[in-house]
């Protein structure tokens, strides 16, 4: 069996696989029954959790891909029990003390690049070939299709979906979904919403909320100010909230 090279001063869990031919810097913290394929690298900076499933190939803590990048020392951290399979890609934080941060339980298939400090949620799916770029956001409960392309700064809200193929270069608001090249708005994620429990009340609520924002034309402040008016109930100030915060400007259902 061929040896590992793993730094002797990481701190890795003594329940934690390592598979053959995978390297291990000296600054990096992995936790317990995580299992790790083989051809792995992990580099300095890196602080995975529990019970991940890291398959053969994949890179974590990988320098930036950004010319800002000056060999500072930032983080790449991941919670617990996320499946990373081959040969995805994460990349490590741009500036000093920053972080590209990955939470906990979700699926990121293969060749998926996930960029500098970049923000991932919880319970996702991001499926093969996807490319995320740099600052981008995606919410808990979304999901992207293969073969996406995510503009860089772009955020994708909670429950969301983008499909395959789609490029989007605006800011997907929740429980929406989108495809195509340039990605436009389709309507609101029923199938996602029902899988993942919500009442077919709080649906025909959400999809009221988008419809009035298809048919009254306004900047993402006024949005808030006119919604908070109009409507009180589940849901609403998560989508408030969120047109409120956009930089990028809102994907507006067609």
């Amino acid at each position: 069996m061929p040896e590992n090279l793993v730094h002797p001063h990481a701190r890795i869990h003594r329940s934690v696989s390592i598979g053959p031919f995978t390297f291990i810097e000296g600054d990096v913290e992995i936790g317990a029954q995580t299992v790790i394929g083989s051809h792995v690298s992990i580099r300095d900076g890196s602080r995975i959790g529990n019970g991940n499933i890291i398959a053969a190939g994949v890179q974590i803590g990988t320098d930036p891909q950004d010319y800002h990048f000056r060999g500072e020392r930032s983080f790449c951290v991941i919670g617990d029990r996320n499946v990373i399979r081959e040969y995805a890609t994460v990349s490590r934080a741009t500036g000093n003390n920053q972080k590209t941060r990955i939470g906990s339980d979700n699926c990121i298939m293969t060749y998926v690049h996930v960029a500098h400090n970049d923000g991932i949620g919880n319970h996702t799916v991001i499926a093969s070939g996807t490319q995320l770029g740099g600052y981008v956001e995606v919410g808990d409960h979304a999901v992207v299709g293969g073969l996406a392309g995510v503009h860089q700064h772009c955020r994708i809200g909670n429950y969301a979906m983008l499909g395959a193929k789609s490029y989007l270069n605006k800011d997907l608001a929740p429980f929406l979904l989108a495809r195509g090249n340039r990605a436009r708005v389709y309507g609101v994620n029923v199938q996602g919403l029902r899988k993942n429990k919500f009442s077919w009340k709080d649906i025909e609520f959400i999809k009221e909320i988008y419809e009035y924002i298809r048919t009254h034309p306004l900047n993402r402040l006024r949005y808030g100010r006119a919604l908070k008016r109009k409507y009180k109930g589940p849901r609403l100030a998560e989508i408030t909230g969120f047109i409120e915060d956009s930089q990028r400007g809102i994907l507006i259902p067609g």
